[in-house]
């Protein structure tokens, strides 16, 4: 009479540091963001996000999303920050939930650290974040400034890279600060 077909589905979630990253998920990541943003996107992820890690969500012994956590360095009003940069985030497979798992991961990992997270995304995806639990500044980018590599001074993102923030706010309190004073906040390396 109540026969019910019940589905375990296993779905592994695992960390890991940016420096032990295999070739094999290098070239995985990197093929996906070709996929999804073009050539352009290829990432050297030893390089640009040293001292990251990598959260993975693995269903059937295939990456199903990831994205990374890495510390960033910010100066707000004279103060130094160390908090996390929330990015490179890609679900593989739309639309299964896989996103959701990795957006909380990276969420309660933020979370258990008590430390601040700040990324960036394209206004249409506010939504997605706020679903997952992450706070969503309209234009946040503007706020922030990094000293361009080639010409050395200061430099908002271009038009192009502009967006939305999307942060957690860790015992610092900096997300608080940062909303009531309109100062902009200096990055010690690239925007991630």
């Amino acid at each position: 009479k109540n026969n019910k077909l019940i589905i375990y589905i296993y779905i592994k979630k695992k960390k890991k540091r940016v420096k032990d990253l295999s070739k094999k998920e290098i070239d995985f990541m990197n093929n996906q963001r070709i996929k999804e943003y073009g050539k352009r996107a290829i990432v050297d992820f030893k390089k640009e996000d040293k001292g990251g890690i990598f959260f993975f969500v693995i269903d059937n012994n295939k990456i199903k999303a990831f994205g990374m956590l890495k510390p960033i360095n910010l100066i707000f009003k004279g103060k130094k920050y160390a908090i996390m940069g929330i990015g490179r985030g890609m679900a593989v497979q739309k639309l299964k939930g896989y996103g959701k798992i990795l957006g909380l991961s990276r969420l309660n990992y933020l979370k258990k650290k008590k430390k601040t997270g700040i990324g960036f995304t394209l206004r249409k995806n506010k939504g997605f974040f706020e679903k997952v639990g992450f706070n969503v500044i309209n234009n946040f980018t503007d706020r922030f400034r990094y000293k361009h590599p080639k010409i050395g001074k200061w430099v908002k993102e271009s038009e192009e890279e502009r967006g939305d923030g999307i942060c957690y706010e860790g015992k610092d309190k900096l997300i608080s600060k940062m909303l009531k004073n309109k100062s902009s906040a200096y990055i010690e390396g690239q925007m991630w």
